[in-house]
C-alpha cells in the first residue's frame, strides 16, 4: 500500500466521521497508474479493445501519460464492456463483463482509493 493510502486509512481510523473529498487528483497520479499496471493479472481475457497486459507493455509510459491527462481533464470515456457468458452447472449461463485493459487500470486505481478510506470500517481485525 502506498504512503498516501496509508495516510487515508490512518485518518479514517482516527476520525471515522471525516469526509474525504477532492480525491480526483489521486486518480490520475502517474505513480498510481504504474502500480495499477503491476497489479493486473496477465491471464485476464481481453476486453473490446483486444489488448492483454503483455500486449500493453510496448509504449506503456506514453499511454499512461495520455490516460492520466484524459482523466485530469475529465475526457476519459470508458469503453463498452465485452459481454461473455459462462455455463453454469444447471444448463443456464452466467453473464460476465470484460472491461478493456485501460478501463481495468482506472477501476483498479479507484478501488484502491476507496479501499484505503473504507477499510477501517469493514473490520480489518484491528
Amino acid at each position: 500500500m502506498t504512503t498516501k493510502f496509508e495516510r487515508f486509512t490512518q485518518k479514517a481510523r482516527e476520525e471515522p466521521r471525516t469526509r474525504f473529498n477532492a480525491l480526483r487528483g489521486m486518480r490520475f497520479d502517474p505513480e498510481g497508474r504504474r502500480e495499477s499496471v503491476e497489479r493486473q493479472d496477465g491471464s485476464q481475457a481481453p476486453g473490446v479493445d483486444g489488448v492483454r497486459k503483455e500486449d500493453d507493455a510496448e509504449g506503456l509510459e506514453a499511454r499512461l501519460e495520455d490516460l492520466s491527462e484524459r482523466i485530469r481533464r475529465v475526457g476519459d470515456v470508458p469503453q463498452p464492456v465485452r459481454r461473455t457468458y459462462l455455463p453454469k452447472g444447471d444448463g443456464r449461463y452466467r453473464p460476465l463483463g470484460v472491461p478493456s485493459c485501460e478501463d481495468r487500470l482506472v477501476q483498479d486505481r479507484l478501488s484502491r482509493i476507496l479501499q484505503a478510506i473504507w477499510e477501517p470500517e469493514l473490520g480489518d481485525g484491528s
